[in-house]
């Protein structure tokens, strides 16, 4: 059986086991959100990865690997031997923000070497970049949430657990809480997926799946161009190190497989553009804002065909001009073939030229960026 249809056949298990699941309060918040442990049952094949990091000289190899001219060709494939013959279940705690009491919900998923703190950044004076606190006073609910591996969620297997395909199965059950859970009442509220990143591609793969396209209402999506062409610049440039042996009093944790970038200098090639960012808030990226991610998730991305043309909601890419690893570093023209390949899309609009880099909500055209999104979702009768 082929590795669409275990994921096919897996999905009933997730919807359902979303279903029943009930929030459980952890805490408020000074600003009024809830921090919440979201219970999730996921039932989803995985990929049989052959990557092994146990230290930082194994974390440079797999850099060289992954950035190889020819990486993903036949000549030198991707490090995955197979599929597991049938879905893998598993339970786990998702860590989440609900913020706002709108009748429409933006579900947001953060990227790859972050933490949902991106949509919420607590360091002084932040309120130009607080995501959440814009959409809040727009008028929106939020829920913001951990994916698993990170922060407040569940520490999972770097290899076994935290693969693409199963962060995308987490997203679908999340959104199939927000429709459903007594937490998120009036029910049958209506869902924007808003990803950002490796967040971009999850929320695109959960819109397009048939177990959650009609249940979106919209999808928003930043620091993302639809390929994969790019990615060697950011991978080189962040200078990975296996996390817990980099920061052990934060990540000590976690197995050999998580990786973060190396220094702070590293985060600021990756994810700002010179000129339009305050270097306090790339100090605080690292040394706060920024978590590892998982050796599995990059592999498990590049062997998942996401079908965009099966998105029906409303799509809007906003991106900054300078994004390292979506477009190398210059945006202007290299969103057309996605825009192109969202065919199924009722409305796409892409914006590609606002003065940032790849964290596009930590820089000083924020503000301006979020009134962009807002207004689109506004359009949208959102």
């Amino acid at each position: 059986m082929s590795f669409r249809a275990l994921l096919a056949l897996s999905s009933v298990a997730a919807f359902a086991a979303a279903l029943s699941s009930e929030s459980g309060d952890i805490g408020m918040q000074p600003n009024g959100c809830r921090d919440i442990s979201i219970p999730i049952t996921v039932e989803i094949p995985r990929f049989l990865i052959s990557t092994e990091i146990n230290d930082d000289w194994d974390a440079a190899a797999l850099t060289f690997n992954l950035t190889r001219r020819d990486f993903g060709q036949a000549s030198f494939p991707l490090p995955i031997t197979g599929t597991t013959a049938a879905p893998v279940k598993s339970t786990y705690d998702v860590g989440a923000t609900l913020c706002g009491n709108g009748s429409t919900t933006l579900v947001l998923t953060h990227g790859i070497l972050e933490s949902k703190l991106y949509w919420q950044p607590d360091f002084p004076d932040s309120e130009k970049y607080d995501f959440i606190k814009a959409a809040v006073k727009t008028g929106y609910s939020v829920l913001s949430y951990d994916r698993i591996g990170v922060r407040s969620s569940s520490r999972v297997n770097s290899l076994t657990d935290a693969q693409f395909q199963v962060q995308v199965a987490v997203l679908e059950a999340l959104v199939a809480h927000v429709r459903n859970a007594t937490a998120f009442r009036p029910a049958h509220r209506k869902v924007v997926l808003v990803g950002h990143s490796y967040g971009a591609y999850i929320s695109a793969a959960a819109a397009a799946s048939n177990r959650s396209r009609d249940a979106v209402d919209a999808v928003v999506i930043t620091g993302f161009a639809g390929g994969f062409s790019f990615f060697a610049p950011f991978l080189a440039g962040a200078g990975l190190r296996v996390a817990r042996d980099q920061q052990p009093h934060r990540w000590g944790a976690l197995d050999s497989g998580y990786l973060t970038a190396v220094d702070q200098y590293a985060d600021a090639y990756t994810y700002y553009h010179e000129g339009d960012f305050e270097r306090r808030v790339a100090e605080w990226t690292h040394g706060r804002g920024s978590e590892p991610f998982a050796v599995g998730e990059l592999p498990s991305l590049l062997a998942t065909n996401i079908t965009y043309e099966d998105i029906k909601a409303p799509v809007q890419i906003v991106q900054g001009r300078y994004d390292v690893s979506a477009c190398g570093g210059n945006c202007v023209g290299q969103l057309d073939e996605i825009r192109g390949n969202l065919t199924g899309a009722r409305v796409v609009e892409t914006v590609e030229d606002l003065p940032a880099g790849h964290n596009l909500n930590l820089h000083l055209v924020a503000p301006r960026a979020f009134g962009l999104m807002f207004d689109f979702l506004r359009r949208q009768g959102l």
